[in-house]
Formats: C-alpha cells, sequence, structure tokens
C-alpha cells in the first residue's frame, strides 16, 4: 500500500473501504493485460509451391511454443499460449503438391490449432525459425513428395546419360519464395525480374541447334544451395550460370557486373559484401540445413578446382564483353568472392548481377521486357562464343535429322582407343599426360565421374593419339590455351578441333598439343589493337569480315584478341 501512495496511484484523499475497492477494480483492470502481453500471437500463414515439394510458413510474433501430432491425412500443430488470430482466414484451400488445405481454430486455455491436410504419399518436416534480419519467427512446414522427387532426379541423370553432342547450360534464377532479393523503391522484387531474366536465356539456347538450358527453379519457391548444386551435376552441366539483380542503401549505385567463385578471399570489398549478403539466402528462405554444406574430396578440389575458376573467369570476361552494350559495367573485370551457389569445383559457373534494383533508373530498366530480352541475348551471345558446337556434333545431328532421306548417311566412329593396366601410384592425370590425352577424355571413354576412384590393375580404355604431319608444341608451365593460340596466331577453336579437346579440359605441363601449320604468305599483316573488331578492321581495310575469315582460316564465332597478327589482303 505505501508503494502505490509513493507512485501516485491511488488518491490520497481517499478513505480506507474506497482505497481498498480502487484497488481491487484496478488488480481486474491490469490482470488481463498483463495475461494478454504473455501470449503470443499468429501474424500470417504463407505456402510456396514446387513441382516437388509445398511449404507452409506460419509467421509469428515470438518464439512459439507448440506441438506436432502427425497422421496420413493431416498434420496438427498446437500453440501453446497463443491469441486466436481474427485478422487472417481460417481456412486456407490450397490444392497444392501434396496438400489440399489449411485450418486455423481456436482452442481452450489460450490455445490455437493449425491443421495440414495432406494429399498423397508424402514426408513432412515441422521446425522453428527464430528472427533473422526483417523476418519474424517462424514455424515452417515442408511437405515433400519423395516420388516426384525421384522422379524428377532420374530424368536429370538420365538426360546426362543420354547426351551426346549437346552443350548443357543449367540457368539458376536466385532467390524465390520466402527470399524475395533485393527489392527496389517501386516495389520491384528481384526473385521476380530475375526469373524472367532466366526463362528468356533458355528459351534463346533451347532454340539454338546443338544447346539445352535448364532452370533450377521455374517459378516463385525456393531452392537451396546444395539443391541447386545437385541440379546441375544431375544434367550433367556445361556451364553453370546465376542470375541476379543487384541492390544496396546507396541509390546511386548503378551498373552490370560478373563474379566467379574464389576459394580464398574477395577480389574487393564490393565483392565480399555481395557474397555475404547473397550467402545468407539459404538462411532467410529458410532452409533447414541453413547453409549449403557440400564439400568434395580435397584431392578433386585441388586437381580441378584452379582451372575450373580459370575457365569461369574467361566465361565471364566474354559476358562482360556482351552486357557492355546493353548497360553500364559496375566493375570491368570479373570479380572474385567466396559465393555458395559457385561451389561446383568441376562446372565452370558464374553469377551475374544484371543491374541495380536499388536505383531507380535501373529498377525500370529491369522491369522492362525489352532490356530483359537484350540482357538474356548478350549473355546467350556469350555463352555461343564461349562453348562452340563441334562442327562433328553439328553434321551428325543433322544425319540424324535427315536419317529417312538418307538411309546411307553412316555416324562418325569413336576415336580409336587401347587398354591401359593402372600400376601402384597412378593418378588419372598422370595417365592422361603419358598418353597425351586428358582427364575428360579419360572420363568419357570409360565411363567414369571424376569423383570415381581408380585402382591397381584396373583396366582403362585411352585413346590412341592420331598420325598428323602438323607441328607439336609442349605445353609449358603457365602456358593457357589463349596464351598458345596467340604464340601460334591462330584461335582457342581452332587448337580445340585439332585436338579433339573441350574449351572445360585441362591442359597440363609437357602436354603435346597440336598446332596450324603456319602458311608462306608475302602479304600484309595487321596487329589486332584492343577494342578491335572484325568489323572495325575489314572497314579500315576496305574489305569484308568473310574475306578476313578465309585468309585466316577463321570461324565467325572466333574470338581474336589484343597483339594476334591476322592476313589482311594486299
Amino acid at each position: 500500500m505505501p508503494r502505490a501512495f509513493e507512485r501516485g496511484l491511488i488518491p490520497q484523499d481517499m478513505t480506507k473501504i474506497q482505497k481498498i475497492a480502487f484497488l481491487a477494480v484496478l488488480f481486474c483492470i491490469i490482470l488481463p493485460v498483463s495475461g494478454a502481453f504473455g501470449l503470443t500471437n499468429i501474424l500470417n500463414v504463407r505456402h510456396w509451391a514446387a513441382p516437388d515439394y509445398t511449404r507452409v510458413v506460419i509467421d509469428t510474433s515470438d518464439d512459439a511454443q507448440f506441438k506436432v501430432t502427425t497422421t496420413a491425412q493431416k498434420i496438427s500443430i498446437d500453440f501453446k499460449k497463443t491469441a486466436f488470430p481474427k485478422t487472417i482466414p481460417h481456412q486456407f484451400i490450397l490444392n497444392k503438391p501434396g496438400i489440399s488445405k489449411v485450418l486455423v481454430m481456436p482452442l481452450p486455455h489460450r490455445a490455437v490449432r493449425v491443421e495440414l491436410w495432406l494429399a498423397g504419399n508424402v514426408e513432412t518436416t515441422v521446425f522453428n525459425l527464430k528472427k533473422f534480419l526483417d523476418k519474424p519467427a517462424r514455424v515452417v512446414i515442408d511437405i515433400r513428395l519423395p516420388d516426384m522427387e525421384k522422379k524428377e532426379s532420374e530424368e536429370r541423370k538420365q538426360f546426362k546419360v543420354s547426351k551426346k553432342d549437346e552443350v548443357i547450360v543449367v540457368i539458376d534464377a536466385g532467390h524465390g519464395g520466402g527470399d524475395p532479393g533485393a527489392v527496389g523503391r517501386r516495389g520491384t522484387r528481384e526473385k521476380t525480374v530475375v526469373l524472367k531474366i532466366a526463362r528468356r536465356l533458355r528459351n534463346i539456347l533451347n532454340k539454338k541447334e546443338g544447346y539445352q538450358a535448364f532452370l533450377t527453379r521455374n517459378g516463385d519457391y525456393y531452392v537451396s544451395f546444395k539443391k541447386r548444386l545437385k541440379i546441375a551435376r544431375e544434367y550433367g552441366a556445361d556451364l553453370f550460370i546465376s542470375i541476379h539483380a543487384d541492390g544496396c542503401k546507396d541509390r546511386r549505385a548503378k551498373g552490370s557486373s560478373v563474379y566467379c567463385l574464389s576459394t580464398r578471399r574477395a577480389s574487393s570489398e564490393a565483392a565480399r559484401l555481395l557474397a555475404r549478403r547473397e550467402n545468407l539466402s539459404d538462411i532467410i528462405a529458410g532452409s533447414p540445413n541453413g547453409q549449403c554444406n557440400d564439400e568434395s574430396d580435397p584431392i578433386t578440389l585441388n586437381m580441378v578446382q584452379t582451372e575450373t575458376i580459370n575457365l569461369s573467369k574467361t566465361i565471364g570476361s566474354i559476358i562482360l564483353k556482351d552486357i557492355k552494350g546493353v548497360n553500364r559495367l559496375k566493375f570491368h573485370k570479373v570479380q572474385a568472392a567466396p559465393f555458395m551457389v559457385l561451389k561446383l569445383p568441376e562446372i565452370p559457373s558464374i553469377l551475374v548481377e544484371t543491374a541495380y534494383i536499388s536505383n531507380p533508373k535501373e529498377e525500370r530498366l529491369l522491369r522492362s521486357p525489352q532490356f530483359q530480352a537484350k540482357i538474356a541475348r548478350a549473355i546467350a551471345s556469350s555463352i555461343f562464343e564461349f562453348l562452340p558446337v563441334s562442327q562433328t556434333a553439328s553434321t551428325t545431328r543433322i544425319a540424324k535429322k535427315n536419317a529417312e532421306k538418307l538411309p546411307s548417311v553412316s555416324t562418325p566412329r569413336s576415336p580409336k582407343s587401347s587398354i591401359y593396366i593402372v600400376k601402384r601410384g597412378d593418378t588419372l592425370e598422370k595417365i592422361a599426360r603419358r598418353h597425351n590425352t586428358t582427364i575428360s577424355a579419360l572420363l568419357r571413354l570409360n565411363n567414369m565421374r571424376l569423383k570415381d576412384r581408380i585402382y591397381v590393375r584396373q583396366k582403362l580404355r585411352v585413346s590412341v593419339a592420331r598420325q598428323s604431319g602438323g607441328p607439336i608444341y609442349i605445353v609449358k608451365r603457365g602456358d593457357t590455351l589463349k596464351k598458345i593460340a596467340r604464340r601460334h596466331n591462330t584461335t582457342i577453336s581452332i587448337l580445340l578441333r585439332l585436338n579433339n579437346l573441350r574449351l572445360r579440359d585441362r591442359i597440363y605441363v609437357r602436354q603435346k598439343l597440336r598446332v596450324p601449320v603456319a602458311r608462306q604468305s608475302g602479304g600484309p599483316v595487321y596487329i589486332v589493337k584492343r577494342g578491335d573488331t572484325l568489323e572495325k578492321i575489314a572497314r579500315r581495310h576496305n574489305t569484308t569480315i568473310s574475306t578476313l575469315l578465309r585468309l585466316n582460316n577463321m570461324r565467325l564465332k572466333d574470338r581474336i584478341y589484343a597483339r594476334q597478327r591476322l592476313k589482311i589482303p594486299g
């Protein structure tokens, strides 16, 4: 009582009976309010559906106390000390994969029950997530369709086995579902615009003879880092491209950029911050694992990853060159950072930040179908340059197409091979070097994968080197295909054709490579300068691109580079 007087809660001029009555009324008023403050509120019920799973998310004001009861027909989640939500519907008719509806109903003793009615053969997981950034506390229910998961996985693996000469590109539209990515001032969501660009890119590639493109997601749902990488591997991708839209607090920031994986540190502070933000996607979207933990065998990483990163930088440089014609560049060189989504040691992988969604001008561009199409065409053009379809593969496909008209056409023979018996201490790299071939060629001949072990006395097929009168070049430490091509005044594409290589194949010290015979010619030679194109050179020397291609034994898709010597008509 004295404390109540000190706090001024009870007027001083009251009689004793009035004071007792006043305190009783005050107690009755305060008690329910104090009880209400101890309750958890259900704020929202959200859901996303993928082909093989549906996710239901229940947002709560605080970490909720709940009990889960699961039967074949439904999941019941009983929330304790929870206020009945009057602001949200009591019934959600979903009819999504694995679930038909969600019911929300009050229970006695300040409790709420949420029922999820299941459909078909499903597996369920229920877990809670604490508040993170701007995300409230959440209870997440994942409803997976194992039969559908298995079917999709088998279809991807079957495609990988059946594919022959097609170039396979896996396109990853960043974010999705509960992770919207960056959001512009007009409410434009990164997850929405990058999916539109990814679909356009897929359609362009699939229309081109010899190319097959697939998406990691084709709707508004989240795919964990681990599954994105799994999809790329199961398809046997030749290239993995993750499409994003940048964002930051400074709305003046603008420009496109390209990133590859760094196994150590980021190439710039901006790259480090971007990687840190992008790597939170699993946590923001509520992946049960929280992070991609897909560690590979360290020997495999040591053998392959450096070369893969170099290839990623090559395609990244080409994309920067092509995107420059569509949007200004933030960085003129490929940046590197430890992105979770690029951890594919055997597949060249890049992340393209198409524009700044936080910049008002570039947000308008990203919303524009015309700009989306231009970005997609620029990336597609870079892919065609980086991964050209071989002439042999093109001829084979044409022959198959016209099989009814030309029944006598025979398919090209596979390269001749011999048998090698594996010895103690052998590795694929040593065997490839000994037989002047590549690790990739050995894997193809023996229907193996890079992670497969070899053992003593195992029989391996190795390709028999073809006889040729052309000159041989011995690869030196620090050589790349680009350096060798420049040294012999040729192109990377010609080196690949002469040596039956693909762009992703590694070269190594002391490997023998065939190089084109230098033609004797008394005609004039032009030294290519930075920024030159065949069109500019042809115009400067009053000739045509076709004439330049014939004189230099080139094809239109072959790249030219600074200090390259080109023959020009006299």
